[in-house]
């Protein structure tokens, strides 16, 4: 993930010299004024998921759990954790790049670094195969028909405790609500169209036995997303949105030493988050 967030910032920093080394040196329209421009922001995130369900297959279990509901995983706040590089990932983070296309209208590539893990105690159903050798002695194995069964840690603890992270592209329309006289202050709302794909980094313990896999790519999918920004000046804006969205994941990783043990899951999700950014670049206009 780290090498993700280098090539971003990477990416900025190539745009951000290309653009100041070949523009006019010209005037700035107002916030009403933004074909051209470039925008990165940075923030953060709370989740909410619909109940789902999953299927897990691999060397002595083949088995679904219907009906399984899931939390986020927000970090407490600490300084020393969110204003320190070395440990970004711990929190549950937004980062994106964008360019404006017309005043109205951009595009954009980001990162949501969502966090899902299942509701340690909870009721659930299992149907499916657990072997009755390898697993003698635990308290659930054999045949299961859709037996309602109570779902604890010491059976499994299953999440993606290291990013369920969506690596998403946009298309975007922002619409004024308010202005000032001078155009140089503006609050405005903003709707998107997301498609991305979802590399997870998941953390399965099946029966004690505990599997922290490498983050892969596991499936894609799809979300709409909405909210308001406000806008000061040349370069500042803060924003709130929601976001909901539906994963599709065909390929989650079991036990990183086994191929053939692998999950299946479509998550239904609702986000909700807060950043900070910075317009650069283009939406300037002659003098």
């Amino acid at each position: 993930m780290k090498n993700l967030l280098v090539l971003l910032f990477a990416f900025m920093g190539i745009t951000t010299f290309a653009q100041s080394s070949t523009e006019p040196q010209t005037s700035w329209g107002g916030v009403s004024d933004r074909k051209g421009q470039n925008y990165i922001y940075w923030g953060y995130n709370r989740a909410s998921y619909l109940r789902s369900y999953i299927h897990f297959k691999g060397e002595g279990y083949d088995f679904d759990l219907k009906e399984v509901s899931a939390t986020d995983m927000p970090a407490k706040f600490d300084p020393n954790v969110y204003f320190n590089a070395k440990y970004f990932s711990v929190p549950q983070f937004n980062a994106r790049v964008g360019h404006f296309i017309t005043d109205q209208f951009s595009v954009s590539l980001g990162w949501d670094h969502m966090k899902y893990r299942l509701t340690p105690t909870q009721t659930c159903i299992l149907n499916g195969y657990i072997d009755t050798v390898k697993y003698a002695g635990q308290q659930y194995i054999g045949n299961f028909n859709n037996q309602q069964i109570l779902y604890t840690t010491s059976f499994m603890d299953f999440h993606h405790s290291n990013g369920f992270n969506f690596v998403r592209a946009a298309a975007e329309y922002r619409a004024p609500v308010w202005t000032d006289k001078t155009n140089k202050y503006g609050l405005y709302m903003w709707c998107s169209g997301n498609l991305g794909f979802f590399l997870p980094w998941t953390d399965f313990t099946f029966y004690g036995e505990r599997h922290l896999n490498w983050l892969h790519l596991a499936g894609w999918g799809w979300s709409a997303s909405s909210g308001l920004r406000f806008e000061a000046g040349k370069h500042f804006f803060a924003q709130v949105g929601a976001q909901f969205g539906r994963s599709y994941l065909g390929n989650i990783m079991l036990e990183d030493g086994d191929k053939n043990a692998r999950a299946q899951q479509a998550i239904t999700f609702m986000e909700r988050s807060w950043s900070i950014g910075t317009y650069f670049g283009g939406g300037k206009k002659k003098r």
